[in-house]
């Protein structure tokens, strides 16, 4: 699309679509109460294997519904009960790194994507949910149903003639979407069906103030605060209940999986960034203490941070936002009319030459703060913005960072890829290495 327009008119088809890469124009749509709703296709090809989480719940109804459920999710996400989960990750990036020590010194490169979507589902079911699935160590249908669920549900997307429902159920696609939906349903069930019995046990005799569930004051994790919060509100059915739970697990594992992947493909590419990374973790962690990291460690790592975030740049996990308005909006001198669908690519955002300079090029210094205070903040949105910015965006920072400062201190990276330009990317759900993410580690001299 041409860049340099605030505004751009574009075609899918026979439906019109608005697209900017204005960061203005982007802060006034993502905090517009009109641009709540997410567009038709991405309901269409979601909602089959997901269901109807607040990702794709009508924007109209924002205020009584998503805008509620929202508002209980975030309270799974407080900082306090976020530090809480800091051993259980941990935990898992140990199992990590036993698997990784059997590729120590070998000469051939592996896909390290696979591996770490086992770490970081296991990761987050160990957290937010509360159970261990083991899919690290064993084989777990619900990683595969996860997984090719998935895959099978974007590769819908790229095909309009599969898009009429009436069509697409008598797909050999459908048909699979719906052997991944029932394994992953199945699963779900069986966690909220044990934890209701282990919390009701856990609350036996005890009288729950409601107003303190609402609140959370018991640090809940996710899944155990959204079982006493349905049971003080009928509203907030069963069914809801699953919904979120399966959303949150599938977008959480699938996006930390890729992010973490690309970074290290990264690192293993830039060998000068990578020992920067590694002289700075050395140097908080105390030459007597490489391998313990402690959360009080991760707001230390400036400069993993900066790498971080430059990688988010060029390769945002969610690379495109898009929304249909529910009323007509007027922003700077265009009126967007109610019923069009407003694209974001924050891909082509991030790459923007008018707001990034030489943005093809890898340069972590540009995340310095000084530097940042200049940016205008919707320039620069990895995790979106306004009233549906992603509620995990401070889970996602505290799991990569520890499970960087772990595999860093242990290994070094190399990777096949010889240029940035040669990385070629692919979108799913969000957006991943064609062919995987290759790499070989070696030692880490002490």
């Amino acid at each position: 699309m041409p860049m340099h327009l605030p505004i751009t008119r574009l075609w899918l088809g026979p439906v019109p679509l608005i697209v900017t890469v204005d960061p203005k124009i982007i802060q006034e749509l993502l905090n517009n109460d009109n641009a709540l709703e997410k567009a038709w296709l991405m309901k269409t090809i979601l909602k089959t294997f997901i269901g109807d989480p607040i990702l794709i719940s009508e924007g109209k109804t924002f205020p009584s519904h998503a805008k509620r459920n929202r508002s209980i999710l975030a309270r799974g996400f407080s900082l306090s009960i976020l530090k809480s989960y800091f051993k259980l990750f941990a935990d898992q990036i140990n199992i990590l790194t036993d698997i990784l020590d059997k590729e120590i010194n070998k000469e051939t490169f592996f896909d390290i994507y696979v591996i770490f979507a086992k770490t970081t589902l296991d990761s987050i079911c160990a957290s937010s949910l509360g159970v261990n699935i083991n899919a690290q160590q064993s084989d777990s249908s619900y990683f595969e149903a996860m997984r090719s669920g998935m895959h099978v549900m974007m590769a819908r997307g790229f095909n309009p003639l599969k898009y009429p429902d009436i069509i697409y159920r008598f797909t050999k696609d459908y048909k699979e979407t719906i052997k991944c939906k029932d394994i992953v349903r199945s699963v779900t069930t069986k966690i909220i069906s044990e934890k209701r019995k282990k919390v009701k046990n856990t609350n036996h005799n005890n009288v729950l103030d409601s107003k303190s569930v609402i609140r959370n004051e018991f640090k809940k994790p996710l899944l155990e605060y959204l079982i006493d919060f349905s049971k003080e509100n009928p509203d907030f059915t069963d069914e809801e209940l699953a919904d979120e739970v399966n959303f949150t697990t599938v977008a959480a594992f699938d996006t930390l999986a890729k992010s973490l992947s690309l970074a290290v493909v990264i690192l293993a590419l830039y060998k000068d960034v990578q020992k920067r990374v590694c002289d700075e973790l050395f140097q908080v962690l105390k030459e007597s203490n490489r391998d313990e990291v402690d959360f009080d460690n991760l707001p230390e790592l400036k400069y993993m941070e900066m790498v971080i975030k430059e990688m988010m740049r060029i390769f945002p996990a969610v690379p495109l936002i898009v929304r249909e308005l529910t009323e007509d909006i007027n922003i700077e001198n265009y009126t967007i009319p109610k019923g069009a669908n407003v694209a974001i690519p924050i891909y082509c955002l991030h790459r923007n030459e008018k707001y990034w300079e030489d943005p093809l090029k890898f340069d972590p210094e540009r995340f310095l703060a000084e530097d940042t205070e200049k940016q205008h903040p919707y320039a620069f949105i990895p995790f979106s913005g306004g009233a549906r910015g992603c509620l995990g965006s401070r889970y996602a920072w505290i799991f990569m960072k520890l499970a960087l400062a772990k595999l860093l201190s242990r290994y070094e990276f190399h990777t096949s890829i010889k240029d940035l330009s040669e990385i070629r990317i692919e979108l799913e759900m969000t957006l991943g290495i064609i062919d995987g993410a290759p790499v070989r580690i070696t030692p880490r001299q002490k």
